[in-house]
């Protein structure tokens, strides 16, 4: 046995919602929480991320070998070194 309590609007959704469809609270709160339990099992996939537009580059501009390596976490000392070299920041 479980009780639970419910936002008076809510409550009143339910009420409205369940009269309408002549169920009981009881039944549609156990199949809303049913479903609920079954969507957090299921591994929800990621989605993956678009491909960049990169045809406003050449094909053989070299900046296209940077795009889109931010989103693997690189910091800013590792991106300044491919691009600067490893003095990038000495006085």
């Amino acid at each position: 046995m479980l009780s639970v309590r419910l936002p008076e609007t809510v409550e009143r959704e339910l009420t409205q919602y369940c009269a309408a469809r002549k169920l009981s609270k009881s039944h549609v709160v156990q199949e809303a929480l049913a479903e609920y339990l079954m969507a957090a099992k299921t591994p929800s996939s990621p989605r993956a991320a678009p491909e960049p537009d990169l045809s406003f580059l050449a094909p053989d501009d070299p900046i296209r070998q940077f795009i889109g390596i931010a989103k693997d976490g690189m910091s800013t000392d590792e991106l300044m070194r491919m691009t600067r070299g490893d003095d990038w920041n000495q006085p």
